[in-house]
């Protein structure tokens, strides 16, 4: 069957294939006038040497020009990357209204950057075009090498073969792991369903067939249950089971619960007395329902701009549509709480009482920057190096995360790709 040869076995197979020839017709020499007309067999000979040789020159060509684009490439991307970051820096340190993020910025601040996926595809190389020019097409079962064809993980980081892997939308590469790791977290964790990367939603038929059975079922069945608009979902009002019977909207009439034996009016939606405690209690602390799914949600940090898991957004204050009220749209002791933490983290936590100055300096800035920006539409991710919690999921990263240059918000990789 066809399958591909990577750039070093090829070129092996077309010097052994020149050296077998080279043999043979130096066996025959002597041994006919020098007038004598080539055979049939020994043009043929001749044209195979000759393309095999042509072949192997095309072959190193494209082995310089690949490791030109992994290596050169990046070196000039980001030295363009630091003079702009240097601009950005001196308009912000100056007060000015900081340049807008080039393309050499993106490209550096790419979890991905420097890998053989993030080089070509700045240099307008498409991954069958590096396929076709490190790698020949033959008749073989053999293994075939994975040099010249792999990528990084958008997730991970860690190396992966392109034919292994799982390409997003967004054209963001996954590793079979972080994809399975992701599925199965959106089957718990609704603020990641549709599982997607950059905004964009996952094709599920090109991600269903790397997924174990188990967690492939969890998913289809989750899928009924979050595809269903909250505001239409049944559950079983039992508090011990609390299983999802299905939509308000194509059914009618009591529900009978196929785990226990309750049922459940379709319409009313009756609900448990513990539920009615719950809810109870969040208005005695003042938390908010959501007004899509009906969900209790506490405000924790950022402004009033509130996005549910079931994606509606509203006004924290008063429960209203986003934009559609005159409320204010932060709390001033709460922004002026999240900047001191976040610089706490970015300066250190003794910052306050080592550098005073130059600490309530950082706060003032900020607070200015972010009540400019508390409302950010599309995150300017930037990475900032040291141990730091994401404010989405609350894992701590130790090495590094990513801050977004509008709002400030930090964030992990897996929240910045598949959560916001």
């Amino acid at each position: 069957m066809a399958s591909y040869l990577d750039a070093e076995s090829a070129a092996l197979v077309a010097e052994l294939v020149i050296q077998d020839i080279e043999a043979v017709t130096s066996t025959r020499k002597g041994k006919s006038r020098y007038s004598t007309p080539l055979t049939d067999e020994e043009i043929a000979f001749q044209i195979q040497e000759e393309s095999l040789r042509l072949m192997l020159n095309d072959l190193r060509l494209a082995q310089s020009i690949d490791r030109a684009l992994n290596t050169d490439a990046a070196l000039i991307i980001a030295a363009q990357a630091t003079d702009d970051d240097y601009r950005y820096a001196t308009a912000l340190e100056r007060g000015e209204q900081p340049p807008e993020q080039s393309e050499w910025q993106r490209l550096v601040e790419d979890p991905a950057f420097g890998t053989l996926e993030v080089a070509k595809t700045h240099a307008g190389v498409d991954d069958d075009a590096a396929v076709d020019a490190g790698a020949i097409s033959v008749s073989t079962t053999g293994a075939e090498s994975s040099r010249g064809l792999r990528t990084a993980c958008i997730i991970c980081g860690d190396r992966i073969h392109i034919r292994v892997s799982i390409r997003a939308p967004c054209q963001h590469y996954y590793c079979y792991d972080c994809v399975r790791d992701l599925i199965r977290s959106c089957t718990s964790d609704e603020s990641l369903y549709p599982p997607r990367c950059c905004n964009q939603p996952l094709v599920d038929t090109v991600f269903l067939p790397v997924l174990p059975l188990h967690i492939r079922t969890a998913f289809q069945v989750k899928s009924r249950e979050f595809g269903t608009l909250a505001m239409h979902r049944i559950y079983c009002p039992s508090p011990t089971c609390s299983a999802f019977l299905g939509s308000s909207e194509s059914i009618q009439g009591d529900i009978h619960c196929s785990v226990c034996p309750t049922s459940v009016c379709s319409q009313c939606k009756q609900q448990d007395t513990a539920t009615l405690a719950v809810r109870a209690f969040a208005a005695e602390q003042r938390w908010q329902t959501c007004p899509g799914c009906r969900g209790v949600i506490e405000l924790h940090t950022g402004c009033y701009h509130m996005t549910c898991r079931c994606r509606t957004e509203f006004c924290y204050v008063c429960a209203e549509p986003w934009k559609n009220c005159t409320c204010p749209q932060w709390d001033e002791d709460r922004l002026v709480e999240v900047v001191q933490r976040r610089v706490e983290e970015e300066m250190g936590p003794r910052a306050a009482v080592a550098q005073p100055v130059a600490f309530q300096r950082t706060v003032q800035q900020r607070v200015a920057q972010l009540r400019d920006n508390h409302d950010c539409d599309v995150h300017w991710w930037r990475r900032r190096y040291g141990g730091a919690q994401c404010e989405e999921c609350y894992h701590f990263l130790p090495e590094y995360i990513l801050v977004c240059r509008n709002c400030q918000l930090q964030a992990c990789v897996r929240c910045s790709r598949n959560r916001l």
